[in-house]
């Protein structure tokens, strides 16, 4: 008997049959589909022109995240669009502008372990934290979808990865990410899907949620963590209830995987991708003495509580280097009320930080953060290829933000335990 991973049970669950790696390709019905102003607004001319009607508008979740507030005319339009296309389809309209539509995801409670969930944006893959199965397709793919209810798609093979060893307290989800895509390379997980297991339940959710969020960035199709109690605990807390058990799968025993990884969690430093892309990802110790212009807090990859209340907690009482930006952008409204009631926010602009609202902003170079030629940005945020801030003459360095916090205080990269000697401070 075929032993399955965590994905084939979810598929073979969804799918009412058994779901083989020889099978080629099949069929599988949608449980929610996720979408923002900036791709959704690509299919909306197809829908006018043909008459279509979405085929469930309530397991429909879409954001205006992209442009909101718009900052060009161009954008405004885009939005516009995009508004009344969700009002004429009846798509529900209460997470509209409360943040960035992958945090607003796992925020609510019709996202849960064992779900199908597909997304016209890469980072779709996010939900997978909570134990869902949630890919990121293209336009064309989302249309059928919005159509049909169901999408068609091949067997991943499935990567394992085990988080072992104790996790110290300057180390974050995006040190982590950072070390599983050197290992496997920028693109070394092409059409396969992460599992992670960390079978000491050591990891919080928000690092969880980065590393999720950061599996595509590997090339790979989903990246998903096995149900545990954090995911309970996590789950209990959002939906003010326990969770019911119907979605905590869990891979067979003896389950084929076609590759498995060791993260060694107490013999990683703190990382930092150098500009360019992700095939380069060193010791921070090894950019020491890089000068910064800018640090940003921020995106559905570094923009949750956890980023924000480290990054104030070791700026509480020191000032942000002269001439370098600090701006901190929430991954949502729930966060920003959550930053603004526990004082967070306070400290941060007591430092000199600039707060922004809940949105994409400057992570895809939209608005609110960009960068000129020359600039050196360190960022929270999950992609740093040329010209993803603003000018394609900018450099753009990805961290934790513990290391940005160290950034931003001193002026330079280096390794934040040289900056933030007492170490126990970090978490």
């Amino acid at each position: 008997m075929h032993k399955q991973t965590l994905v084939e049970k979810i598929l073979l669950k969804k799918n009412g049959a058994p779901v083989l790696p020889e099978s080629e390709y099949f069929q599988v019905p949608v449980d929610l589909v996720l979408g923002h102003d900036a791709t959704i607004a690509l299919l909306i001319a197809r829908f006018r022109k043909m008459g279509f009607k979405i085929w469930d508008p309530s397991r429909c979740f879409f954001a205006a995240d992209h442009f909101a507030p718009p900052s060009t005319p161009e954008r405004a339009d885009i939005l516009s669009q995009f508004l009344i296309f969700v009002k004429d389809q009846s798509v529900p309209q209460d997470l509209l502008f409360k943040g960035i539509s992958h945090q607003l995801l796992v925020e609510d409670q019709r996202c849960r372990p064992g779900m199908f969930i597909c997304g016209a944006d890469s980072h779709t893959v996010m939900a997978g934290a909570l134990g869902a199965f949630a890919i990121g397709l293209g336009s064309t793919d989302i249309l059928a979808v919005l159509l049909t209810g169901k999408a068609i798609l091949p067997i991943p093979e499935t990567i394992r990865v085990n988080f072992e060893g104790r996790l110290p307290n300057w180390l974050y989800g995006k040190d982590l990410a950072l070390e599983i895509i050197r290992q496997v390379g920028e693109g070394g997980a092409v059409d396969r899907v992460f599992e992670y297991h960390d079978s000491q339940s050591q990891l919080p959710m928000d690092g969880r949620l980065t590393i999720s969020n950061m599996s595509v960035e590997a090339g790979a199709t989903a990246g998903i963590f096995v149900p545990d109690k954090i995911l309970r605990e996590y789950l209990e807390t959002r939906d003010s209830s326990s969770p019911s058990e119907d979605g905590f799968l869990l891979p067979d025993r003896g389950a084929q995987y076609c590759q498995e990884l060791s993260i060694c969690l107490d013999k990683i430093p703190p990382l930092v991708a150098l500009p360019g892309g992700l095939t380069r990802i060193v010791p921070a110790g090894d950019t020491k003495g890089q000068t910064v212009d800018q640090v940003y807090i921020g995106s559905c990859a570094g923009g949750r509580l956890e980023d924000l209340e480290i990054t104030a907690r070791l700026l509480k009482g020191r000032k942000v280097a002269p001439g370098v930006r600090l701006v901190v952008t929430p991954a949502s409204q729930k966060i920003y009320a959550e930053c603004l009631a526990n004082g967070i926010f306070q400290t941060l602009t007591d430092s000199g930080a600039m707060i922004t609202n809940s949105s994409c902003g400057a992570c895809g170079g939209i608005d609110k953060g960009l960068i000129g030629a020359k600039e050196v940005c360190v960022s929270t945020s999950n992609r740093n290829f040329r010209g993803r801030m603003g000018s394609p003459d900018g450099l753009i360095f990805l961290s934790s933000p513990y290391t940005a916090a160290a950034a931003a205080l001193t002026g330079h990269l280096g390794d934040p335990r040289d900056v933030f000697y007492d170490s126990g401070a970090a978490r």
